[in-house]
């Protein structure tokens, strides 16, 4: 399942955002995108989600010889963005039952243990805690397991490590090469230093003509 930016173009409240861009990116490969702040990271990854439209230009979803659209192309995704939220009157397994139902997933118990344990969370401690009593650092890393039970072949990380210490960042990193090797394609946005080595190709969006 690939993404393709065919002569993409963006203006936004009068501002150029984005001229003819072109990109692909492909099955088996993690394509970091960082930038200064303002020079659209976050916004390129909208677009690939069809969140934001372009003003002119194309941007698909290929599946060999198919391209896919409307609910096909959405269910063949999955973002994680800071601006997404958990419930806060709902336990952590409230929360993920909940958004991985959204799309259609219904998990078993040992499945939502297997996700706990693989986030490196342990089971009694986030089990039944409600999301406003739970750190930064667990809000994120149930968000994430939101992400991964949904298994879809595209991935869309917006700065995914936020709020996280050294050890969750390793455990989004080995997430993120096991998908790779599970031939998702990976897009990754961040500005963080640590996290290039991860990627098979960088785009650096400070450097990209407007």
């Amino acid at each position: 399942m690939k993404i393709v930016f065919n002569n993409v173009c963006l203006n936004f409240m009068g501002k150029n955002i984005f001229s003819s861009l072109n990109y692909e990116f492909t099955p088996n490969k993690i394509t970091l995108i960082k930038g200064v702040n303002g020079s659209g990271k976050s916004t390129l990854l909208k677009l690939a989600a069809h969140i934001l439209s372009p003003n002119s230009g194309k941007i698909s979803m290929v599946d060999g010889e198919n391209t896919l659209k409307g609910r096909e192309y959405q269910k063949n995704m999955v973002m994680i963005t800071p601006e997404m939220k958990l419930y806060e009157n709902l336990t952590a397994e409230e929360n993920l039952k909940f958004f991985a139902g959204l799309r259609g997933v219904n998990l078993k118990d040992e499945e939502i243990l297997a996700l706990w344990e693989r986030m490196g969370l342990n089971y009694e401690e986030i089990q039944n805690k409600h999301a406003q009593n739970l750190s930064t650092g667990m809000n994120q890393r149930v968000k994430f397991a939101v992400f991964i039970a949904v298994n879809a072949p595209v991935w869309l990380l917006d700065e995914p490590t936020s709020n996280l210490d050294d050890a969750g960042r390793e455990v989004i990193i080995r997430e993120v090469k096991k998908a790779k090797k599970e031939g998702k394609t990976v897009l990754w946005a961040s500005n963080d230093e640590r996290e290039f080595s991860v990627a098979d190709a960088i785009i650096d969006l400070s450097k990209t003509e407007a």
